[in-house]
């Protein structure tokens, strides 16, 4: 083989597979910047929901909030479905059955959730909530290999210090701080538990929804939570806490806002 057809089999580096090179990189951030900022609005939506189901806990159960949050999440989704020509069931095959897990789980988290927030003041249960971003990045670590440093580790034990110090358990810290009057010690360590089962429930969810990846719209995702919650969120009703119907337009404006801020929290979620 002469040095000719040698040097013409080997790659030689040149301005063009540079700036190839360069644009997957800049294409690779600035999806990874858009991400960030739909994940940062989703994280806004989800917050200012937490607000209108603090204030909804006054009147309503905490299961009658999420079967009102389902069925305004269901319906938004299906009227945008409608408008965009998307199926809300998804393909047929495993991946309705992926859709269906990331309902159920999710549904779960969220009625765990919503529980603490009516028991706990607002700032304490969405601190102890916000664990699932730490929980997310283990389970993803653990389930699809994604990677996870020393210094994720570290962050995620911070976190967890960090919702030790706002929970500040009395076998732990001892008595005498300021308790909310209308809850004893006991109840307010299991609305607790209830936020850190929920955090876990939540990043079973997060990392279902990596799993499906690009396998299902995100509108479709957005329709199979909402739909589970409605099915789901009626049996608790039934079994513990009873039905309170909305009266006049501030109540129902507080249930309304809630669906409303989680649907907008769970689509750019889903995007993110």
């Amino acid at each position: 083989m002469s040095a000719g057809q040698t040097s013409s089999n080997i790659p030689i580096p040149n301005e063009s597979t540079s700036l190839l090179h360069n644009e997957q990189h800049t294409h690779t951030k600035r999806r990874e910047m858009v991400g960030l900022l739909y994940m940062t609005l989703s994280a806004l939506g989800f917050s200012t929901m937490s607000l209108f189901v603090k204030l909804s806990g006054a009147n309503f159960p905490s299961f009658e909030i999420v079967l009102a949050r389902g069925i305004i999440q269901s319906l938004l989704s299906l009227v945008c479905c409608w408008m965009l020509g998307v199926n809300p069931l998804g393909r047929p095959g495993t991946v309705r059955l992926w859709l269906f897990f990331r309902g159920l789980v999710g549904t779960l988290g969220l009625c765990l959730f919503f529980y603490s927030i009516t028991k706990l003041p607002l700032a304490d249960a969405t601190v102890v909530f916000f664990l699932g971003p730490a929980f997310t990045a283990i389970l993803a670590s653990l389930v699809l290999g994604e990677p996870f440093s020393l210094f994720d580790g570290i962050c995620s034990i911070s976190c967890i210090i960090g919702v030790v110090l706002v929970s500040k358990p009395q076998f732990l810290f001892g008595g005498g701080g300021k308790q909310d009057e209308d809850i004893n010690e006991w109840e307010r360590l299991f609305a607790i538990f209830c936020a850190l089962l929920g955090a876990v429930m939540s990043a079973i969810a997060y990392v279902t929804v990596r799993r499906i990846g690009k396998g299902a719209h995100f509108l479709v995702h957005v329709f199979y939570f909402g739909a589970v919650s409605t099915i789901v969120s009626p049996i608790g009703i039934a079994l513990s806490q009873g039905f309170v119907m909305p009266k006049g337009v501030y109540q129902y404006s507080m249930l309304l806002l809630v669906g409303g801020c989680a649907f907008v929290g769970q689509c750019f979620l889903n995007q993110g």
